[in-house]
Parts: structure tokens; C-alpha cells; sequence
């Protein structure tokens, strides 16, 4: 339970800042990013922190059924700026691709050590 108090307090800290400063970034969104320069300063995950994302990581796929939900209602917003978005997401991925390979080298190298 502490490891999703963890996750549910800086889900409220990046809400509460979203808020504060009127910024266009989700509150989700900026609790990740405080999720991520803690566990940085800190070095490594509290255990609580990894039991329960290993417990959450199999619900994500989830998270993708409201997506493809509003994707077949909002038939006429895709038609309009299908492709922009399309665009959106394939430089969006990058960026993704890059992180996920550092913080995968960063984990081997934490492991051989």
C-alpha cells in the first residue's frame, strides 16, 4: 500500500502544480516527472514502488480502451487533423524510444555492477 501512496501523492503534487501554474502539461504528466527526478536524487526505487509497479504493469493495456474508444467516436476530429496527428505521434514516439533505451542501458550496467 505505501508503494501506491507514493504514486498517488505525486499524482496529487503534479495536479496541484498543474493547477498552480495554469500549465497546458496534465497534472499526470508533471507527477511523472517528480516520479522520475525523485527516484533519480534517491538512486533507486523504494521496494513498496516496485511491488506495486509490478503488480499496476500488466493493467496497462487498459489504459489503451478509452483511447481507441474516443478515437471511434470523434470519427470527424480524425478526419480533420488525421494526419497532423499522425505526425504528432510518430515524432512523439521518438523521443520515447531513446529514453526507454537509456534508462534500459542505465538498469544493465546498474546490474553488472
Amino acid at each position: 500500500m505505501t508503494g501506491l501512496l507514493i504514486l498517488l501523492l505525486f499524482l496529487v503534487a503534479g495536479n496541484l502544480l498543474q493547477s498552480q501554474l495554469d500549465s497546458p502539461v496534465p497534472g499526470s504528466i508533471i507527477g511523472m516527472l517528480l516520479l522520475l527526478v525523485f527516484l533519480i536524487i534517491r538512486g533507486r526505487a523504494p521496494e513498496s514502488l516496485s511491488q506495486i509497479s509490478k503488480t499496476l504493469s500488466p493493467l496497462l493495456p487498459l489504459f489503451i480502451i478509452p483511447v481507441s474508444v474516443g478515437i471511434v467516436t470523434q470519427k470527424e476530429l480524425l478526419a480533420e487533423n488525421g494526419v497532423a496527428l499522425l505526425v504528432i505521434m510518430a515524432v512523439s514516439i521518438i523521443p520515447g524510444a531513446i529514453v526507454c533505451a537509456a534508462v534500459m542501458k542505465a538498469g544493465r550496467k546498474r546490474d553488472a555492477e
